[in-house]
């Protein structure tokens, strides 16, 4: 069981194999619906324009390349950026009916001006937000998988998709759960 200050995870979790989605991350104990489960960590994360990613892919082999690309991830409400999750959260799982969210309940927004030399830094920064935190959807039992909709979360760049075609990356995964 795990529950430290490295990594986002606001309970005791476990990471086990799934029956068919290779690692997951489970309850170690219940957790209340409307509970933040999961939040963003300074040094857990980073957060990468067009040009940082790319740079930094060229610089992998292509079996590296392929796992970030799949392990990354960009939000409606902060465009032109992925985000990589270095701790244990970038094992939650997909499914559509997920058990995690991202915290929007008073409405996700930012006044982030996109055209701003800094708007990385201030990305990384206002991740930091309680706003971006996963919560449950619903009372978690302990040993129930963490999930979270991607298809619903999750809006990745033009740039991103470009890349997952160069390196053969599809997401099917999206389908099936």
């Amino acid at each position: 069981m795990v529950a430290d200050k490295k990594n986002g995870f606001c309970f005791p979790y476990v990471v086990k194999k799934t029956t068919d989605r290779g690692l997951g991350v489970f309850a170690g104990e219940t957790i209340k619906q409307g509970s933040i489960v999961w939040r963003h960590v300074p040094g857990q994360y980073i957060v990468y324009d067009e040009q940082t990613f790319r740079a930094a892919i060229e610089k992998m082999v292509h079996a590296e390349a392929v796992y970030e690309l799949t392990h990354i991830f960009g939000l409606k409400e902060l465009p032109g950026c992925l985000i990589r999750i270095y701790d244990d959260g970038v094992l939650i799982n997909h499914s559509s009916n997920a058990n995690l969210a991202t915290n929007n309940t008073a409405g996700i927004g930012t006044s982030l001006d996109v055209t701003s030399v800094h708007y990385i830094q201030n990305v990384t920064k206002a991740l930091l937000d309680v706003r971006y935190a996963l919560v449950a959807t619903r009372d978690i039992e302990i040993g129930e998988e963490f999930t979270n909709d991607y298809a619903a979360e999750a809006v990745d760049p033009p740039f991103y998709h470009i890349l997952c075609e160069q390196y053969g990356v599809s997401e099917d995964y999206l389908d099936g759960h």
